[in-house]
Protein backbone atom coordinates (compact mmCIF):
# COMPACT_ATOMS: atom_id res chain seq x y z
CA UNK A 1 0.00 0.00 0.00
CA UNK A 2 2.80 2.55 0.63
CA UNK A 3 3.79 2.36 -3.06
CA UNK A 4 0.25 3.27 -4.10
CA UNK A 5 0.18 6.16 -1.63
CA UNK A 6 3.44 7.59 -3.05
CA UNK A 7 2.16 7.16 -6.61
CA UNK A 8 -1.15 8.87 -5.80
CA UNK A 9 0.66 11.72 -4.03
CA UNK A 10 2.91 12.23 -7.05
CA UNK A 11 -0.03 12.03 -9.46
CA UNK A 12 -1.92 14.63 -7.47
CA UNK A 13 0.93 17.11 -7.72
CA UNK A 14 1.38 16.31 -11.42
CA UNK A 15 -2.26 17.23 -12.01
CA UNK A 16 -1.94 20.34 -9.83
CA UNK A 17 1.05 21.62 -11.80
CA UNK A 18 -0.72 20.91 -15.10
CA UNK A 19 -3.74 22.88 -13.90
CA UNK A 20 -1.56 25.77 -12.67
CA UNK A 21 0.17 25.98 -16.05
CA UNK A 22 -3.18 26.05 -17.80
CA UNK A 23 -4.49 28.77 -15.49
CA UNK A 24 -1.35 30.84 -16.07
CA UNK A 25 -2.11 30.51 -19.77
CA UNK A 26 -5.66 31.77 -19.22
CA UNK A 27 -4.28 34.82 -17.40
CA UNK A 28 -1.67 35.47 -20.11
CA UNK A 29 -4.14 35.30 -23.01
CA UNK A 30 -4.92 39.03 -22.69
CA UNK A 31 -1.38 40.36 -22.28
CA UNK A 32 0.61 37.78 -24.26
CA UNK A 33 -1.87 35.92 -26.48
CA UNK A 34 0.59 33.55 -28.19
CA UNK A 35 2.15 32.39 -24.92
CA UNK A 36 -1.22 32.24 -23.17
CA UNK A 37 -2.88 30.14 -25.85
CA UNK A 38 0.17 27.88 -26.05
CA UNK A 39 -0.11 27.09 -22.34
CA UNK A 40 -3.89 26.64 -22.50
CA UNK A 41 -3.70 24.32 -25.52
CA UNK A 42 -0.82 22.32 -24.05
CA UNK A 43 -2.52 21.91 -20.67
CA UNK A 44 -5.98 21.11 -22.03
CA UNK A 45 -4.56 18.92 -24.77
CA UNK A 46 -2.70 16.88 -22.15
CA UNK A 47 -5.83 16.56 -20.01
CA UNK A 48 -7.91 15.49 -23.00
CA UNK A 49 -5.27 12.99 -24.13
CA UNK A 50 -5.21 11.50 -20.61
CA UNK A 51 -8.99 11.02 -20.78
CA UNK A 52 -8.65 9.25 -24.14
CA UNK A 53 -5.92 6.99 -22.75
CA UNK A 54 -8.09 6.20 -19.72
CA UNK A 55 -11.03 4.99 -21.81
CA UNK A 56 -8.78 3.26 -24.35
CA UNK A 57 -7.20 1.26 -21.54
CA UNK A 58 -10.49 0.09 -20.05
CA UNK A 59 -13.98 0.75 -21.38
CA UNK A 60 -15.33 0.61 -17.81
CA UNK A 61 -13.89 4.10 -17.31
CA UNK A 62 -16.03 5.81 -19.96
CA UNK A 63 -17.88 7.93 -17.40
CA UNK A 64 -14.68 8.94 -15.59
CA UNK A 65 -12.99 9.76 -18.91
CA UNK A 66 -15.97 11.87 -19.97
CA UNK A 67 -15.86 13.81 -16.69
CA UNK A 68 -12.10 14.25 -17.06
CA UNK A 69 -12.18 15.23 -20.72
CA UNK A 70 -15.29 17.36 -21.29
CA UNK A 71 -13.98 20.65 -19.86
CA UNK A 72 -10.61 20.45 -21.66
CA UNK A 73 -12.39 19.55 -24.92
CA UNK A 74 -14.77 22.50 -24.60
CA UNK A 75 -11.85 24.80 -23.80
CA UNK A 76 -9.93 23.62 -26.86
CA UNK A 77 -12.99 24.12 -29.05
CA UNK A 78 -13.41 27.64 -27.64
CA UNK A 79 -9.73 28.34 -28.33
CA UNK A 80 -10.19 27.22 -31.93
CA UNK A 81 -13.31 29.36 -32.30
CA UNK A 82 -11.41 32.36 -30.89
CA UNK A 83 -8.70 31.99 -33.52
Amino acid sequence: MPAVRKWAFNQGFYNLFLAIGTLVGVVLVRSAPAAGWALVVMGCGSMLAAAVVLVAGDRHFVRAAAIQGVFPLLTLLAALAER
